[in-house]
């Protein structure tokens, strides 16, 4: 990897999704579902709608750190005080500013509350006001199921719920699903599963699955935190995941967890993306490995059928800065891009094929 400042390479980019997707932008609205009985309200007809959805997915985000770490010179607390709320997604607006929907994985706890923390060996919690992050950066939704959105217990995860509920930010967990709805009708639902989905877990798993389906979503997707950390390929409890995902019908897997790439591949029909690795990582002031992937999802729809999803692959560094985390990613080009790109097809043996600054790699998926 060069020294010093990482290469950006987004000019090229920037002007494609100019020029691209002028008219998309984060679009639609959030239903609050319970898994009941599907209240009336969601009873559109969807069968006529015809497009495409275009989401963007980003891997572990920690807003906030340890308390030890609180104040910290280049902590990120201090680091958002200095440099305000859209510093940490910044480079990755051309993105999530462009698409329908940006979905992050939030790792951890947002309280301003003093609460007791769980014995474990990290804890961590940020702001209420660091909502406005996620606000900034253009990502609408959530994922709190993972191993730090009880850092501080049932109380920590109330007030984290509270304070994205309060920005209207969406969310789901492995307790609740979330359903996303275009303006033409078009539901797509969001499950959340974390760890192992043995007993209970796969149980509630299999039922939330159900419920988005009953209400008419036209496309499920299973986001999983789940591995082994720091390794290339994915384990046991990952391909358990997502052997259930698949036999209860859900459209396309990401994961994250490991806090390093995996790669992908194409399980009877579906893409399982197996590790993103980090994105705006606030728990670690210099992680183990920089690099990390955006990917960005296109699923076509046509009379209400999806037809197909295309994915693109694009390399990131956690930090603009080599040797040290300033809490902003940025994208990779070149041989940094190459390396991470290499670290996705020798994880699975499954490559992503080439690269390109403007369109990232590009896969495209039939469904069959």
């Amino acid at each position: 990897m060069s020294t010093g400042k990482i290469r950006r390479g987004m000019a090229i980019l920037a002007a494609a999704l100019m020029l691209g997707t002028a008219s998309a932008s984060a679009s639609g609205e959030w239903l609050t579902v319970s898994g009941g009985d599907a209240p009336e309200e969601y009873g559109f007809l969807v069968q006529e709608y015809t497009g495409t959805v275009r989401m963007t997915f980003l891997g572990d985000c920690t807003l906030g750190g340890e308390e030890k770490t609180r104040n910290a010179a280049r902590g990120f607390i201090r680091t958002i005080e200095q440099n305000g709320f859209e510093y940490p997604f910044r480079n990755l607006s051309v993105l999530t500013a462009a698409d329908d929907l940006t979905v992050a994985n939030l790792e951890g706890v947002l309280s301003d509350r003093n609460l007791s923390k769980v014995k474990k060996t990290y804890n961590f919690i940020g702001s209420t006001a660091y909502t406005g992050i996620l606000k900034a950066g253009s990502v609408e939704c959530v994922t709190l199921a993972n191993n730090h959105s009880h850092d501080y217990d049932t109380a920590g995860y109330q007030d984290t719920k509270a304070a994205l509920e309060a920005e209207g930010v969406a969310y789901f967990g492995t307790d609740v699903p979330a359903v996303w709805r275009n303006e033409d009708g078009l539901m797509i639902g969001f499950l959340g599963v974390s760890g192992s989905v043995s007993g209970n877990r796969g149980k509630e798993y299999r039922k939330q699955a159900e419920y988005l389906r009953s209400i008419g979503c036209a496309a499920v997707i299973t986001v999983m935190h789940a591995g082994t950390e720091y390794a290339s390929e994915p384990d046991g409890y990952q391909n358990q995941i997502v052997n259930l995902a698949l036999e209860c019908g859900t459209d396309l897997v990401i994961g994250h967890h490991p806090h390093v790439v995996q790669g992908y591949e194409i399980r009877d029909g579906i893409p399982v993306v197996y590790s993103l690795g980090n994105c705006v990582f606030g728990g670690n002031t210099n992680p183990r490995d920089h690099d990390a992937l955006a990917v960005v999802t296109e699923l076509s729809f046509r009379e209400g059928v999806l037809e197909g999803i295309t994915l693109r692959f694009y390399p990131l560094s956690v930090s603009g800065e080599a040797g040290r985390n300033d809490y902003s990613p940025v994208f990779l080009d070149g041989a940094d891009a190459e390396r991470v790109l290499k670290k996705m097809e020798e994880s699975t043996g499954v490559s992503p094929g080439a690269f390109d600054a403007s369109e990232g790699a590009v896969v495209t998926v039939p469904v069959q």
